[in-house]
Parts: C-alpha cells; sequence; structure tokens
C-alpha cells in the first residue's frame, strides 16, 4: 500500500509541474553529456598517449629514389648508410636513450603501402624499391626523443625523422583543452539542473501543504512524507542521465567510429559505443544522487516536520 502510495505521489508530483520537470530532464541531460564526453575524452587522451609510447616513438626514414632532401642528394640510401644507422642504434652513444627498434625493409613497406591504397590504380606504379628503409625506434624515456631526432637529422643518407609524440602533441593538446571546457560546462549545467530540482521540489511542497498538514496530522513519519518528493527529483535526474547516454551514444557511433576512427585509424581513435558500458552507469548514479542531494537540501529548507 505505502509502495503505490509514493508511486502515485511521485506521478502527481512530477505531473503537476511538469513544465518545469521537462526543464530538469533537459538540463541535466546537457550537463550529464558534456560529462560523459569529457570521460570519454579523457579516456582517449590516456590511451592514445600509452600506444605512442608503447609503440615505436620515433620513426626514422631512409632515402628513397624520390627524395629531396638535402641529405638525399645522392639517391636511394646506400647499404653502408643503414647500416651506419644500425651501429648507431646499437651503439653507447644511444643506449641510454633506444630501449629497442625495429626495422622495416622495402618489401615490407610496399606491403604495407598496397595494404593501405588497396584499389587505388596508381599502388601498381610502385615496387619495393621505390620504398624507403625505416627504423621505428621505442625509447626508454619518451621525454628525451628530441636527442635522438636531433642525432640522426642531416645525417647523409637519412630522408626525415618524425617524433610521433610531438607530432601528435597539438592534437593532445586540444583534446585536453576540450576536456576542460567539456567539464567546466558540465559544472554550470549541473550546478543549473540543482537548482531546478530544488526548485521544482518547492513547488510540489507548496502545492501539497494541505496534504502535508494532514499526514502529519495522522501521525506520518518523517521519511515517508519525504520520500515521494526525493524520488521525483531522482526519476527527472536518471531520465536526464538517460536522454545523456543516448546522445553520446550517437555521437561515438556516427562521429567518432564512423568518421574519426575511419581517417586516424582505429588504433589511434580507442574510444567508441562500447565505453558506454561504464559511462552510462556512472551518468545515471550522478544524475540520481545529484538530484536527491538538492532534493534532501530543498527539503529540509522548505519542509519543516
Amino acid at each position: 500500500m505505502r509502495a503505490r502510495y509514493i508511486a502515485s505521489e511521485i506521478f502527481t508530483g512530477l505531473w503537476r509541474n511538469i513544465a518545469m520537470v521537462i526543464s530538469v530532464v533537459i538540463v541535466t541531460a546537457v550537463s550529464l553529456t558534456f560529462v560523459g564526453a569529457g570521460l570519454m575524452m579523457q579516456k582517449q587522451i590516456m590511451d592514445m598517449k600509452s600506444t605512442l609510447v608503447r609503440e615505436s616513438q620515433v620513426t626514422l626514414f631512409m632515402c628513397s629514389p624520390h627524395s629531396t632532401a638535402a641529405t638525399c642528394a645522392g639517391g636511394a640510401a646506400t647499404d653502408a648508410q643503414i647500416q651506419s644507422v644500425r651501429d648507431a642504434l646499437e651503439g653507447e652513444v644511444l643506449s641510454p636513450y633506444v630501449s629497442t627498434y625495429s626495422e622495416r625493409s622495402q618489401d615490407e613497406a610496399l606491403a604495407i603501402y598496397q595494404e593501405q591504397f588497396a584499389g587505388q590504380g596508381f599502388v601498381t606504379d610502385f615496387t619495393a624499391a621505390d620504398m624507403p628503409v625505416s627504423f621505428h625506434i621505442t625509447l626508454r624515456d619518451s621525454e628525451r626523443s628530441s636527442a635522438v631526432v636531433e642525432f640522426f637529422q642531416g645525417r647523409d643518407g637519412v630522408d626525415e625523422v618524425t617524433d610521433l609524440l610531438s607530432a601528435f602533441a597539438p592534437f593532445i593538446d586540444v583534446l585536453n583543452q576540450t576536456t576542460f571546457f567539456a567539464i567546466g560546462l558540465a559544472l554550470l549545467m549541473l550546478v543549473a539542473a540543482v537548482l531546478l530540482v530544488a526548485t521544482t521540489i518547492r513547488m510540489s511542497v507548496a502545492n501539497r501543504r494541505r496534504e502535508i498538514a494532514i499526514m502529519r496530522l495522522v501521525g506520518a513519519s518523517n521519511i515517508f512524507i519525504r520520500t515521494p518528493f526525493m524520488l521525483e527529483g531522482a526519476v527527472a535526474g536518471i531520465l536526464g542521465a538517460l536522454i545523456a547516454s543516448a546522445l553520446l551514444w550517437v555521437g561515438a557511433n556516427y562521429l567518432v567510429e564512423g568518421w574519426l576512427a575511419q581517417t586516424l585509424g582505429t588504433r589511434l581513435i580507442t574510444v567508441g559505443t562500447a565505453d558506454l558500458w561504464w559511462i552510462a552507469p556512472i551518468l545515471v548514479v550522478l544524475g540520481a544522487v545529484l538530484a536527491i542531494a538538492s532534493s534532501i537540501v530543498s527539503l529540509n529548507r522548505y519542509l519543516k516536520v
């Protein structure tokens, strides 16, 4: 009987203040969407850094017949120049910096090139002799990559030296700044949601003062009187969290997996709809907790029982 009464009171309260409840749901949904987006971006940043650190951090491309760098004036890198790079990577000078390295032959480079541009007509115009030999270097400390880059830059037979961490640093910085913006905006929106919940509860209390007075006269407990109001806020918060989860699914499915992952590759873009299995419960709990906390504060102020 009590459960039926509480459910009836929740529905009545929500219906009486339907416009305000809709506002609470919308604001909560928007704010939790930003929270979820911030969580996904932060996970992407950590995964990206981990991938770049775990895999080759510095890549060294030897000269090919088509290289135009000044160090490639003699044409493709000779066997002696390639061997000198091997010796340097295994020598004492770079031993404090280099952890491991792998060498990619011209045949391997051609196979990767053909895989990346499969179906393109120009692929058949290139042979293994057109591809550069490359070295992929994993560092002991990713923060000291500049020493390795400077060591090989300008060396005869070396076309280009790239530092992956430096190359992706601007992208990582943008993600970091976007995360901070999303979290900051989410906090502002959550404050607005909390204030709206408090206002909604206050209006519900005002509309049911006569009923509350009768319940007090018949000996209803404080928790029995307060529960419907707290659950009203919780329902609005949970609805907002579910809508936020749906919006995040749309963004992850079409924007992240459908565009970013296809453009930058799935090895680099690791977040997607699967992450909603752990993000959505966090948003639901957060929405419910904030709404209930706001309801409790509002009840303590406006419902003196």
